[in-house]
């Protein structure tokens, strides 16, 4: 009798010890790395901070305020908790000491939550969980890096608590239960968009527990907040960028990539799904030998009736999420993080399963303690190699992100705005102006994102729509990522080299003067055009409803040579190979009458093209040989095009190269 009313006192210092102890083991190594700045093991921790910056100026949801909203967060919730800080004065490097404290008090809330979750079991089934949870090291590594992972696992252990008392509270205070439990399974969407596959089952295992109250009625109640927040987001998206779709999503799911073929897209997946259970998932959870207790734990939750309702949605949200991520093209890289949520999951279910052996008598109990144990301990050998991975990490991004931050800060005179491939350290640290030539940071509704899936000319296409005073005057970039950026419109003024890479893209990252010359200014014009196509432009082929054969061809290229006029011009196109077709819808406002059809091309070989029309029958063009130095522009005269005319361009002999595409009257 003396001890319980100690036991809710001891368990939370408890849990406290523990989960600081855990942040302490991977962030003193890290700081022996970084030179005494708090270790930061990924650039996309940064990324976060700069939502946070413009949240806590006013500009929530914008990666920087002059660029606009943004859907390239991972997270919305996380800059949201950041902001404050930031705006108390917790800036640049140093938001990363609030980040460590939000970690901790997540991971010790989610050890609170389980506790309740084991409300009845033998008291060291909640002492036991506590540690299972923090036990594999690839999960502590994402835990404690700086990202929205512990915020995840916080709300994640307050929104099963709520399911639970949803599905246990009396009649009348059922209804508020379960709307409690959608507005919390809502915030772990907002927190982790993936993680609907895991508040979609459960709430349908609390409708399911619903027992007497109605079954549309209670899944409104459960589901209906997740639902309107995703349509929110989506509209949000729409309107604001042109893309339902959040920009990490456009950039690195496989379905986006209009060059891989079904089957490339299918060996992508099965790779990621081949590569994440053998290492975030064997090996993470003790090796071959002792992998297996985890999912044994899981399996005893998961078929006893006290904890199935929850163990059940959490086995499904495991599954659901780890396919998810396996349509992510990176999913294999970042030491595995996006399979964490997936081992959060697994490793509260096998929390359950070991606290309802447990309970029954004193055999069970005992094997209920021993898988525990083995579960906590199989891991521990890897806590060397982790620790160790994530100083070097943090080493990494300090000494290579962080250096050309500050170097670019110093520059005199100050940089108007620097175009990166890493939209983290660089923009926030400096403090300058950016642009993300990946599209995760955004630019109001340019579709940089998309852009960058489809190469790199698309991307300087999006540039040339930008105000000149917009665009980039520098480059902090990888060569080897962008070449033809640093080889087109670069000057080198210094470059970072780091040792011992483990988590950058490239061990040097170089900084360039960007030279835009060669660009069309934007009041340019060609005298008589009524209308006009630029390949590889994509706002312009989705205003002109343009196609390309796909998905092994209409590859985009780019090309800097002299125009009529005799002035440098570059152009991006694509590549049309030979009995492929290209089209485009002409404007509306054009007007029915006679045109000239003026196509641009490179230097090269004669190629022939057939040209079709909606209406107005089909001829054939014959292009000559070319001199590779020049633009070439071949004039096709059509007796009638108008307005929604569709116009497709067939290589009839030998690939097409694709640059542009005039109407012209006189």
């Amino acid at each position: 009798m003396l001890d319980r009313p100690r036991e809710p006192v001891l368990f939370p210092v408890f849990a406290a010890i523990l989960v600081i102890a855990a942040g302490l083991a991977f962030w003193l190594p890290g700081f022996e790395r970084t030179d005494g700045v708090f270790p930061v093991p990924l650039d996309d921790v940064y990324i976060h901070y700069g939502f946070a910056r413009s949240a806590a100026l006013g500009h929530p949801f914008a990666w920087l305020p002059e660029n606009g909203y943004s859907s390239g967060g991972t997270s919305l919730t996380y800059p949201l908790v950041l902001a404050p800080a930031w705006a108390l004065g917790l800036r640049g490097a140093s938001l990363s000491y609030f980040a460590a404290a939000i970690a901790c008090v997540c991971l010790w809330d989610l050890c609170r939550s389980v506790r309740t979750l084991l409300e009845g079991a033998p008291r060291l089934a909640a002492w036991i969980a506590a540690p299972l949870l923090l036990a594999v090291p690839l999960v502590d590594w994402s835990l404690y890096s700086g990202m929205e992972t512990a915020l995840f696992a916080g709300i994640l252990g307050r929104l099963l608590v709520a399911a639970r008392r949803a599905t246990t509270a009396s009649p009348n205070e059922r209804p508020s239960a379960q709307l409690r439990a959608g507005l919390w399974g809502a915030l772990l969407a907002a927190t982790r968009p993936e993680s609907a596959a895991l508040v979609a089952p459960l709430g349908v295992a609390i409708v399911y527990g619903a027992r007497s109250l109605g079954t549309w009625s209670s899944l409104l109640r459960a589901l209906g907040p997740m639902g309107v927040f995703l349509a929110a987001q989506a509209a949000a998206n729409l309107v604001f960028t042109g893309e339902i779709s959040q920009a990490g999503a456009v950039r690195k799911l496989v379905g986006t990539n209009p060059y891989l073929t079904p089957i490339e897209a299918a060996v992508e997946v099965i790779k990621n799904l081949a590569v994440l259970q053998a290492q975030a998932f064997d090996v993470a959870l003790g090796g071959p030998s002792f992998s297996f207790v985890v999912p044994l734990l899981v399996l005893v939750a998961a078929f006893a009736r006290r904890t199935r309702l929850l163990a059940l949605p959490l086995v499904a949200g495991a599954i659901g999420m780890l396919l998810l991520v396996s349509l992510n093209t990176t999913a294999r890289y970042q030491n595995f993080r996006y399979a964490v949520p997936s081992l959060l999951f697994l490793l509260v279910a096998a929390a359950l399963g070991a606290g309802e052996l447990m309970r029954r008598g004193r055999v069970l109990r005992v094997l209920g303690l021993g898988l525990a144990l083995v579960a906590v301990l199989a891991p521990v050998r890897l806590f060397p190699r982790q620790i160790d991975h994530f100083a070097r990490a943090s080493g990494n991004i300090e000494h290579q992100q962080a250096e050309v931050a500050r170097r670019l800060a110093a520059l005199s005179p100050r940089p108007r705005r620097v175009l990166v491939g890493d939209a983290g350290a660089i923009p926030y640290l400096s403090g300058l102006s950016a642009l993300d030539g990946l599209g995760l940071g955004g630019y109001h509704d340019l579709p940089f994102a998309r852009a960058s899936v489809h190469g790199i000319p698309a991307i300087v296409e999006l540039i040339e729509r930008m105000p000149a005073s917009d665009r980039p005057d520098v480059m902090a970039i990888y060569p080897s990522w962008f070449p033809d950026l640093a080889r087109s419109f670069g000057q080198q003024m210094f470059s970072v080299r780091i040792e011992d890479n483990v988590i950058c893209a490239a061990p040097e990252k170089v900084v360039y003067a960007a030279d835009w010359s060669t660009l069309a200014p934007n009041d340019e014009a060609r005298a008589g055009v009524v209308d006009e196509v630029d390949i590889a432009d994509l706002v312009d082929e989705r205003a002109h409803g343009y196609t390309f054969p796909r998905p092994q061809a209409g590859w985009v290229i780019g090309a800097t040579l002299r125009d009529a006029a005799g002035r440098a011009r570059f152009d991006a196109g694509r590549i049309i190979p030979q009995g492929q077709s290209e089209s485009f819808v002409v404007a509306p406002h054009v007007q029915r009458g006679p045109a000239t059809l003026v196509l641009r091309t490179d230097g090269g070989g004669p190629i022939t093209l057939v040209i079709e029309l909606l209406r107005g029958g089909m001829q054939t063009v014959e292009i000559p040989a070319r001199d590779e130095a020049s633009w070439f522009e071949a004039r096709v005269p059509l007796s009638s095009i108008g307005g929604r005319d569709s116009v497709k361009i067939t290589a009839k002999q030998n690939a097409w190269r694709s640059f542009h595409a005039w109407l012209v009257r006189p």
